[in-house]
């Protein structure tokens, strides 16, 4: 799934050489990873994440801590921005699109991924009926996961640009019959 995940990414954001990259919640450095050919920044609030991309990426990226809803850097600055699984975390997903538009220069690719919730409380639950399978999930909680501050699935991600941004392009992870994750690309409401 993280195969099928990082490939939409890449297609959907169509680095060339040069373009000036954003990730916003870089984590550990394995979706910037996946753009040598761009000139890469990362952001993120997690000072233990940072270093655990510093390492993977070496020099080879400038990486900051920075809130996704307040990210500093000028308006218009990149040509690609990245926000994977990162908007079901923070307090306000809408904000944090303005954001992402707001450091898009003119034309820019903008790429969110975002889990389908529904799906993944469902294959939790079926795993979970499987005995094997069970004593490895036992860890997760019932229903949904604790870390997230939202439940997004397709129609969330929908409210949530309502009125900022528009949805070009939609991806279903793995696929469109079972997806737990969706890939999209947006672009500035008209």
């Amino acid at each position: 799934i993280e195969g099928k995940r990082l490939a939409a990414l890449t297609r959907l954001a169509e680095a060339h050489p040069g373009d000036r990259l954003l990730e916003v919640g870089c984590g550990g450095g394995h979706v910037l990873e996946q753009f040598s050919q761009a000139r890469r920044f990362g952001v993120d609030l997690s000072e233990t994440m940072l270093a655990r991309a510093g390492k993977r990426l070496r020099s080879n990226a400038v990486l900051l801590r920075a809130s996704a809803d307040a990210l500093p850097f000028r308006a218009g600055s990149f040509d690609i921005v990245l926000c994977t699984e990162v908007l079901e975390h923070v307090p306000d997903p809408a904000a944090v699109i303005r954001e992402l538009l707001r450091v898009s220069a003119p034309g820019a690719r903008i790429v969110v991924s975002i889990p389908n919730e529904r799906n993944i409380d469902r294959a939790k639950r079926v795993l979970r009926r499987t005995p094997v399978l069970s004593r490895m999930l036992r860890t997760l909680a019932a229903e949904g996961n604790e870390w997230h501050l939202h439940q997004f699935d397709w129609p969330m991600l929908e409210r949530q640009v309502t009125g900022i941004a528009r949805i070009r392009d939609r991806i279903a992870i793995p696929n469109r019959i079972m997806p737990v994750r969706y890939v999209a690309s947006l672009e500035a409401s008209r």
